[in-house]
């Protein structure tokens, strides 16, 4: 499994979803179940997963599957 697999696998397992729902262009208002409690689980997830850590200023930014990704590249994930 690549990292972009895992990262939509992550979004999705914690979004209750198909990874066949989630695309680089989806966001927050395109994905159900998408709120506070759901993005604290998801960097939870993202740490644990990429071996990372995410200050809270990042955290803030993260409204798109693409931010998010954006993020991890610049934190040497590669895609």
């Amino acid at each position: 499994m690549n990292n972009s697999e895992k990262l939509m696998s992550a979004i999705a397992g914690v979004l209750n979803l198909s990874v066949d729902q989630i695309s680089d262009n989806s966001d927050q208002d395109s994905l159900p179940g998408w709120d506070s409690l759901a993005m604290v689980n998801l960097i939870m997830e993202l740490e644990t997963l990429f071996n990372i850590s995410f200050d809270i200023l990042e955290i803030a930014e993260f409204k798109s599957v693409h931010i998010i990704k954006l993020f991890l590249e610049n934190k040497g994930v590669i895609f």
